[in-house]
């Protein structure tokens, strides 16, 4: 339980402000979104910029449901002083003089760590994430969710380009699965499509070691792993081997991250009431930018090895892999969010800055003392 002194005179020009940032957030979010779907089919479906999107996107959904919370509280808050002073004086209260300095203090209830960390599963886990693995099936719902989503010609036109690229590339999918029926017949390789296309389809080969961290290990570093596969992939990716188009979309993925955790760092020390100095404002931005970026590409092929792992020695369905890999980042993110209050990103940055600082003061203490210690040695010695 938490108790709040508010300025009763100010709160309605407040609640009426949170209202307004919660519809100017709003409208960001959808011109992000709208961003996303532009270039969906001007750039490569595998290009990480479409995924940096989305995550911009869901931390303006984050910060306008603070701010829808934040406006709720307000309101709560009036209500209880409003009630409280009608039974004391028999009439809601008149507040002549705006520049009084009348305040009110009322008790709000907390979020505890469970009502947090539902919250944020929630709002970080739904179907999009479930079905990530499932093929065919998630493209369908995301193609048929933009559809229904459009608002403008040029929306329906561009979920036209993806509908017709999707079904070009499921002909050319189908073409290859038949043949391969020519070598191990029809039904089988009907049946192996079949599998591909709805995520049922082993996730390449997953080891047989008995000891289980021998398995992780092997299932995130042998040859005929997908995780190791997709990792190198990545690398290819950054250093061109992919081709220019891939490296550039990479590189300005990260280029956008940065940019996006400046902005970020500078907010924060704009309200830090100068106790952030620029110095703290770039270490943040390159350890969030490092951070994020690995956790982008690194975090979904590390989880999804211990998945396999944990799974047996049988290579599970990438859609089975995905999902309970989705699932795990989910949680544990929101566990760090129902435990600092902060982003993964934001409290493994301060974690590693705050030690650093640390470390670096005791050095430094430890080395005036050393250094005074040698002085006051030196000129007791004397020279004939």
């Amino acid at each position: 339980m938490a108790q709040f002194s508010v300025k009763i005179q100010h709160a309605g020009i407040q609640a009426t402000e949170e209202e307004n940032l919660v519809n100017e957030l709003d409208r960001i979010a959808d011109e992000v979104n709208n961003i996303g779907h532009n270039l969906a089919f001007k750039v490569s479906s595998k290009s990480n910029i479409r995924v940096r999107i989305k995550i911009a996107k869901s931390s303006i959904d984050v910060h306008k449901n603070a701010m829808v919370s934040m406006k709720s509280a307000l309101s709560d808050v009036l209500d209880v002083y409003e009630r409280n002073e009608q039974q004391l004086v028999g009439h809601a209260p008149q507040i002549r003089n705006p520049t009084a300095e009348t305040t009110a203090s009322v008790i709000v209830e907390e979020k505890d760590f469970l009502e947090v960390f539902t919250d944020e599963i929630a709002l970080n886990y739904g179907w999009d994430e479930i079905l990530a693995g499932a093929g065919y099936i998630g493209t369908i719902r995301d193609l048929i969710n933009d559809i229904k989503n459009g608002k403008t010609w040029e929306d329906f036109a561009e979920s036209g380009m993806k509908v017709y690229d999707f079904i070009s590339e499921a002909v050319q999918t189908l073409k290859r699965y038949k043949k391969i029926g020519n070598a191990v017949g029809k039904k089988t390789a009907m049946a192996w499509w079949a599998k591909s296309i709805t995520g049922l389809k082993p996730l390449g080969r997953a080891s047989t070691a008995k000891n289980p961290v021998t398995r992780f290990v092997n299932n995130l570093t042998n040859k005929t792993s997908p995780f190791n596969a997709q990792f190198k992939n990545i690398i290819k990716d950054f250093k061109g081997g992919n081709g220019v188009g891939k490296a550039v979309a990479s590189w300005a993925s990260v280029a956008v991250t940065g940019v996006t955790n400046w902005f970020s760092n500078k907010e924060e020390q704009n309200a830090s009431g100068g106790t952030m100095s620029d110095g703290r404002v770039i270490a943040e931005t390159i350890t969030e930018t490092v951070i994020d970026t690995a956790l982008t590409y690194g975090t979904n092929i590390v989880v999804g090895a211990a998945v396999t792992t944990a799974l047996g020695t049988v290579a599970a369905p990438g859609v089975l892999v995905v999902a309970a890999s989705g699932l795990i980042v989910a949680g544990v993110n929101a566990g760090v969010k129902a435990l600092t209050g902060k982003n993964v990103t934001e409290w493994a940055s301060d974690a590693i800055l705050d030690a650093g600082e640390v470390i670096g003061n005791a050095v430094g203490n430890a080395a005036k003392k050393v250094s005074g210690a040698i002085g006051s040695w030196f000129k007791k010695l004397s020279f004939a």
